[in-house]
């Protein structure tokens, strides 16, 4: 589980819009694509991909077009607050 935390820190933080949609979604909880996109200035098919390799990972699901975090990603995103 360690090393899934670290393997999933370093792909999040490794790329700074993939670390701005896991801070929105902390941070805001539920959206859309469009609205994270909106949100973080990022174009909209970023951030769809961003949210698939997110949900490949587990740290991201969709239900009805709305995205949210796991447990998993909640955590990557409380770990990202400490080291900010």
């Amino acid at each position: 589980m360690a090393e899934d935390l670290a393997g999933n820190m370093g792909f999040v933080m490794g790329n700074k819009h993939r670390e701005r949609v896991v801070q929105v979604l902390g941070s805001k909880g539920k959206l859309s694509a469009e609205k994270v996109a909106k949100f973080e200035h990022i174009p909209a098919p970023a951030v769809k991909k961003i949210l698939a390799e997110l949900a490949e990972r587990g740290l991201a699901f969709v239900n009805d077009e709305i995205w949210c975090l796991t447990e998993a990603g909640q955590e990557i995103e409380r770990e990202m607050k400490k080291r900010a």
